[in-house]
């Protein structure tokens, strides 16, 4: 049996825990604060994430100005995209939603974190990683492969430091003093323990001709997939039974999404190389893991749906759970138009055009940053119980969705143009001429964000360094009873 997120306070770190020595091994005394990692690695995140719409603004003009910023090599655009990219998964998603996890598993387990002092050493160590790696991608060093580029040793340290994070998450779970297990455990689980077998495969093993874009292709859709894809959904699956202060429609259903999420996605990145040189068992394959993928799809969105129902109320007076519903949206969003893509067809149409760039940022932005920002003021709400002003999240929110709606709309439907143009025999001199002014609010759409998240970061010092209140914070009462645990 499962349960709803369990809420008490984590039990403070002692000798006295019935746990392995180890820990206590390696600890600092000064990083054994509660929490001290995953705050350390959730606004490590949302600084990438800053960082990388930053880039992303300064990429966007390029696109319809490319004599900005030139005759800086460093800046030159096809080093910034893949900058922008790592930057994207690595810092920002992955560090915002590790923060997250490291929130999550002591709360659900009963049990205090593992090692902070592990948790706080491999977060500071994951980010001069990352500022190595970005640095060197901007000198010109880069594999030159998608989502592969930072070179050795850098992306080896991605793979090593994740099996030392693995490894404190795992071990806290091993120990837990809460038997059941949560659905947001799984996930999570499902995130850290295959993430070294893919990632080597994609970075470390050597291939050549077609066989290296299907194996590129098979690392980097399971990097979306079964790492922030997962980490996103235990959050959300978290915080959204929290917020409404009522448990999760069914467990059942959610064990539905779970399992069949964790059997199709490892198969969908075969879809990227449709209509290439390649068996057409493989494409076979991925187009019906792709198409397989609505089950999972729909799961989450009967569960989070019935959740939610009636819950407008709660959405107006509380922006962190508006942020989660927009999340959701996206969520959703997203997979629908990814499980078209693969429809052999359609891709012919629109692979290679700016529809597929719109769906990764309904995914990284609508779905990505939107959920880490329902959490970000989750956690100051109800855990450290601060008061961010309302004024700035409102306009936080309002920039993001705007900024959201306007990058994803406005390069979905260029899309669908450059691929009508093509398929009746269109000039690529036309199609760039088209593309101008949709470039040019691809850019604003994204200086929206931009600000929108600036706005985010400066609610965040805000409220931190104003004086706490007095009482607990609210994840730290019992909100949804063990015994609610199952609705359906």
């Amino acid at each position: 049996m499962t349960t709803s997120p369990v809420s008490k306070t984590a039990p403070a770190l002692s000798p006295d825990n019935d746990r392995l020595n180890f820990p206590q091994m390696i600890a600092i005394p000064a990083l054994e604060r509660r929490d001290y990692a995953m705050q350390t690695w959730l606004f490590s995140g949302v600084f990438w994430m800053v960082v990388a719409a930053s880039i992303g603004v300064i990429e966007a003009v390029k696109l319809f100005y490319p004599e900005f910023l030139q005759g800086i090599p460093a800046l030159a655009y096809g080093r910034l995209r893949p900058v922008h990219v790592n930057i994207g998964i690595f810092g920002f998603m992955s560090m915002g939603y590790l923060g997250a996890a490291f929130y999550m598993v002591p709360r659900l387990t009963q049990t205090a974190l593992y090692s902070e002092t592990l948790g706080v050493l491999t977060a500071w160590a994951w980010n001069l990683n990352l500022t190595g790696g970005v640095l060197a991608i901007l000198m010109g060093f880069s594999k030159g492969k998608e989502y592969e580029e930072m070179p050795f040793p850098f992306d080896m340290m991605v793979g090593l430091l994740e099996i030392a994070i693995a490894g404190n998450i795992f071990s806290t779970i091993t120990v837990r003093k809460e038997p059941r297990l949560y659905v947001s455990l799984w996930y999570i689980l499902l995130a850290i323990i295959p993430f070294p077998i893919y990632y080597t495969l994609g970075n470390v093993m050597k291939f050549r001709g077609i066989e290296d874009a299907i194996v590129n292709w098979f690392y980097s859709h399971n990097l979306f997939g079964l790492w922030l894809t997962t980490l996103g959904l235990a959050t959300l699956y978290y915080i959204v039974p929290k917020q409404l202060n009522k448990p999760l429609y069914s467990h059942a259903i959610s064990f539905l999404g779970f399992w069949t999420l964790a059997a199709f996605y490892p198969w969908n990145g075969g879809h990227h190389v449709i209509w290439g040189p390649v068996p057409m068992w493989v494409m076979s394959a991925s187009v019906t893991a792709s198409i397989a993928m609505l089950i999972p799809t729909i799961s989450t969105m009967v569960n989070f749906g019935g959740t939610a129902w009636g819950t407008q109320g709660v959405m107006k007076r509380d922006i962190s759970y508006r942020f989660s519903i927009f999340a959701y949206l996206s969520y959703v969003g997203t997979s629908l138009w990814g499980s078209g893509l693969a429809i052999m067809d359609l891709n012919a149409k629109l692979h290679f055009t700016s529809t597929t760039i719109a769906h990764v940022h309904l995914g990284f932005v609508g779905f990505g940053l939107a959920g880490l920002a329902a959490f970000v003021y989750f956690y100051l709400e109800r855990s450290l119980k601060l008061g961010y002003s309302r004024t700035l999240a409102e306009w936080h929110f309002w920039l993001t969705t705007i900024g959201v709606v306007g990058y994803v709309v406005s390069m979905g439907w260029l899309g669908w143009l450059e691929g009508s143009d093509w398929a009746a025999g269109g000039s690529v001199q036309g199609v760039l001429e088209l593309r101008y002014w949709y470039n040019v609010a691809r850019a604003g759409s994204g200086g929206l964000l931009l600000i929108g998240q600036l706005i985010l970061v400066w609610n965040i010092w805000k409220t931190m360094t104003s004086p706490p209140s007095d009482g607990k914070g609210l994840d730290d009462l019992k909100l949804v009873s063990l015994n609610e645990g199952v609705s359906r």
